[in-house]
């Protein structure tokens, strides 16, 4: 029986609580309206008055905070009941209520949307075994190794448990309806296993496949998988056609698989790598090194151990082993986002801070407006700790209204940041809101909690019993503590707005700068597409040339096409090669000293299509043929960089390096500078060799250039001809796959995407920021003039000006925004350095900026804060001096 008597004192003792909270809230209210209608002498002292309360009502029951423990409730008992309470308090406020909910969910939101960005790309290890310890090794960090210095660096480095290398490849996939040019790469047989990712479907390569002759195995991503095989698991063991050869598909990966995540990042099948007799190469650089450190390597120890062996090989083989770094993969990855993305999290934590701060003074305003209910309730037994419990337990609640619209926000923005990140943002794919951004998410809402509802509570519920109890309510002043505390929180805002402005400004002057830059050509109405012939009959070596030629004059007739032309690779959006060369009568250089120049293969007409003009000389002409003696043309790069001082037409040049018997190239022309790889980057020197010319591009043995880049001006939309040209193409041969079809314009745009992206971001936080700036300094003048009402009557009576009250407010507001510009002013120095990687053409410290930042704040102060300082000049004394 001893259960139903634990239960019938439980029982009693709900009912009792129930009771109490009756009780309570009678005693409360009845002793208010005693007070308020002068039922009770208010000169009397607070324990007299709440004695005569208790006798005009009866012997009310003690405060329920007072013998809590004596009932043994619990604190989830007490949260639950200052929950309760806090949201009845909320519903009777919705206005208050909303803003802060909003101001709230902006702030939880926008981090919560950043932070999943920045744990996808930066937190989250990469989906490889043990990724802490695979490195690259590469010239200068990043440039790609010869086949003959891997193979010397894998046989003498005891550092590393596996070395391996891979080759970038881009083959033309036909024998199956529509043709498909796929990018994929070439592996060392040991790579993938030092991954650690097992395939989906099938296996890995073997030894032994990585041989000449052995190598036609190939392994799909996902993707491929699933687009061109209808995800088949009977696929294994297929015959696929690529560049003409027929492959086996031995393998599928698995959906999550990438490799490599910093380059050739749209790799979709990988082969063995066969280096056949490029293995003694030490010239051709087209590898990348990856290695995975031993167990108790340093990063340290395995850099002085590469810096050993190739300072002897640099020795013996003289200009092959200059600038070997070891970097670790992650870093590789990351590259040159980290310090944007911490940026744009610090910008959207001051988002959040600034929201903080504008509910942290409201919760003040309220919680001045409820001083004479504190009073009552500490009058009745209340301690201090319990009542900042019942505040912080609102503040909770606040937030937790703020994170449930957060979530929504985050959501939203989250699918919004991976649409508009650029491409060059690695891993964006991976961004979700998964259970790492939910607790997120919830930390920042305790943390926010914590941190706009602490010094509200500390401040009421240090309430003057005898002081509160006392005033009637007369409009006054509050305390110096409370308007102290009020007005370092709007100063606060004021600089942590000023400093997201400053950062916005200048990501905005830099891209300005930007998009002021010159190309060197005309990016308006050109269309650009790759036409790759590898496996096809158009390949042979007799009939290349001639499908070129086809091609190029059939587009040229196409109703609204003005010119055409054609180039190995499309600046901007094509690779990059770097190749020496020699210059005829001057000293052979030294090993690793030749001078280099991007290599460029164009058609004549490609100059005349993408407007880029010739400083000096002429254009390449359809008599520069295989006939005719070899021509070339410079960039004014090069012209300045090998013939300072001269005129380099008629000079000659030679790519054939070493042979007995080499090709040289005759200079007929200076052409402007134009933009190749990195749109902020000054150009390199640059080399045009006539397509009609080049062995390579003409289709002789050994040729790896079975493409053309078309380029095509057209008198209106480029993009309304994509459809002719490709039919064109494909009226000469079917089974020819056209890829990377894309206007200049969209070239030229997709330069500028990162910086872009990051200047979006931080204006809308900036614009955001001062918003709730704006509305906090307003929210702060509207509640000082309602406070002071009665001081203003005062004033007004007894002979101060409108114009002088309005002086009075529009100073005060002023004061505190200034306050907050001097310390934002102070703040921005210091972090705006952070950005200088981000910045182009403008100083981390431009005055300019600074200086318009602060007047656009200053103005905007000045406007939040005339409003009620308007209202102000409008009270009526007579009102003013009877008002409580």
């Amino acid at each position: 029986m001893r259960w139903l008597s634990e239960m019938g004192r439980r029982l009693r003792m709900l009912y009792r609580r129930e009771q109490f909270d009756r009780d309570l809230q009678d005693e409360m209210r009845l002793h208010l309206e005693l007070r308020q209608q002068e039922h009770v002498d208010r000169s009397l002292p607070a324990e007299d008055a709440l004695g005569a309360a208790r006798r005009k009502f009866g012997n009310a029951t003690l405060l329920r905070e007072v013998s809590s423990d004596a009932w043994g409730w619990s604190w989830l008992d007490q949260l639950a009941q200052d929950l309760r309470y806090g949201a009845r308090g909320m519903l009777r406020t919705p206005a208050f209520t909303a803003v802060a909910v909003i101001a709230l969910a902006l702030g939880i939101g926008a981090s919560t949307a950043i932070f999943s960005v920045v744990n996808a790309v930066l937190l989250r290890p990469l989906a490889y075994k043990d990724s802490d310890r695979l490195v690259t090794i590469l010239h200068q960090g990043s440039d790609p190794v010869a086949a003959a210095n891997y193979i010397d660096w894998r046989d003498q480095s005891r550092s590393f448990e596996t070395m391996s290398a891979a080759q970038y490849w881009s083959p033309n996939l036909t024998g199956s309806d529509p043709p498909e040019h796929l990018y994929g790469l070439q592996l060392a047989q040991s790579l993938m296993p030092m991954l650690g990712v097992e395939p989906l479907l099938g296996r890995l390569f073997v030894a032994g496949e990585d041989q000449k002759g052995a190598e036609h195995e190939v392994v799909l991503s996902y993707r491929l998988w699933q687009r061109r095989f209808a995800g088949d698991r009977n696929v294994l063991g297929k015959a696929v056609t690529l560049n003409g050869e027929a492959y086996t598909v031995v393998g599928v990966m698995p959906r999550e698989f990438k490799f490599a995540p910093f380059w050739a990042t749209r790799a979709e099948l990988w082969v063995p790598l066969a280096f056949g007799e490029g293995i003694h190469n030490r010239g051709g650089n087209s590898l990348r090194v990856f290695a995975r450190l031993k167990p108790g390597v340093t990063l340290k120890q395995a850099r002085a151990e590469m810096a050993t062996i190739t300072a002897r090989l640099e020795r013996q083989y003289p200009g092959t082993n200059r600038d070997v770094v070891v970097t670790p993969l992650r870093e590789n990855v990351v590259g040159k986002i980290e310090t944007p993305l911490l940026v744009l999290l610090g910008a959207v934590g001051f988002v959040l801070l600034i929201a903080c701060a504008n509910v942290a003074h409201m919760l003040l305003a309220r919680a001045a407006a409820r001083q004479r209910e504190i009073a009552v309730r500490v009058a009745l037994g209340a301690r201090r700790g319990r009542m900042i419990r019942q505040f912080l337990a609102e503040s909770l609640l606040l937030a937790a209204m703020g994170a449930a619209g957060g979530f929504l926000l985050a959501l939203g923005g989250t699918r919004a940041l991976v649409v508009l990140s650029p491409a060059n943002i690695p891993r964006v794919e991976t961004v979700t809101v998964d259970a790492r951004i939910i607790l997120f998410m919830l930390g920042v809402t305790v943390l926010t909690s914590v941190a706009f509802g602490l010094a509200p509570a500390m401040q009421a519920s240090a309430v003057n019993l005898t002081g509160a109890l006392k005033e009637g309510g007369r409009g006054g002043s509050d305390g110096i503590r409370r308007n102290r505390l009020r007005s370092f929180l709007v100063a606060s805002e004021f600089a942590l707005a000023l400093m997201l402005l400053i950062g916005a400004g200048l990501m905005i002057r830099s891209f300005l700068a930007l998009e002021a830059i010159d190309p060197g050509f005309n990016p308006h109405n050109v269309l650009s597409m790759v036409v790759s012939v590898a496996g096809s009959k158009e390949a042979e070596s007799n009939r290349r040339g001639i499908f070129y030629q086809q091609l190029l004059d059939r587009v040229r007739t196409l109703r609204g096409v003005e010119s055409v032309g054609g180039i190995n690779h499309l600046p901007l959006a094509g690779d990059i090669w770097g190749w020496s060369f020699t210059i005829e009568g001057r000293p052979k250089p030294r090993p690793g000293e030749f001078p280099l120049a991007v290599y460029r293969i164009a058609t004549p007409g490609y100059f005349q299509t993408m407007r880029l003009p010739l400083v000096r000389g002429r254009d390449i002409a359809a008599t520069d043929n295989a006939s005719a003696q070899g021509v070339a043309i410079i960039n004014e790069r090069a012209a300045a960089s090998y013939w300072p001082g001269e005129d380099p037409i008629g000079k000659r040049i030679t790519f054939d390096g070493d042979k007995s018997n080499p090709v040289w190239l005759t200079v007929i022309g200076v052409a402007k500078n134009a933009k190749q790889s990195d749109w902020a980057a000054p150009p390199y020197p640059e080399v045009y060799q006539s397509a009609l010319q080049n062995r390579d591009f003409l289709g002789d043995a050994g040729s790896h250039i079975a493409y053309i880049t078309l380029v095509v001006r057209t008198a209106g939309d480029p993009g309304a001809l994509a459809s002719a040209v490709k039919n064109t193409v494909w009226s000469l041969d079917r089974n020819l796959p056209i890829s990377e079809v894309l206007t200049m314009d969209a070239v030229v745009a997709d330069a500028n995407a990162q910086p872009r992206f990051e200047m979006l971001l931080l204006a809308v936080f900036a614009a955001v920021a001062l918003a709730l700036a704006a509305v906090g300094i307003y929210g702060v003048m509207s509640y000082s003039v309602s406070r002071r009402t009665h001081e203003i009557g005062i004033r007004l009576s007894l002979g101060a000006g409108r114009a002088d009250v309005l002086r009075l407010v529009v100073r005060q507001g002023m004061a505190l925004a200034l306050g907050g510009s001097i310390a934002g002013m102070v703040g921005a120095l210091l972090l705006s350095r952070l950005m200088t990687d981000m910045l182009y053409g403008v100083r981390p410290t431009d005055p300019f900026i600074f200086a318009g930042v602060a007047m656009v704040l200053g103005l905007v102060a000045l406007v939040a804060t005339y409003v009620p300082a308007r209202r102000a000049t409008r009270i009526d004394p007579m009102v003013a001096l009877r008002y409580e």
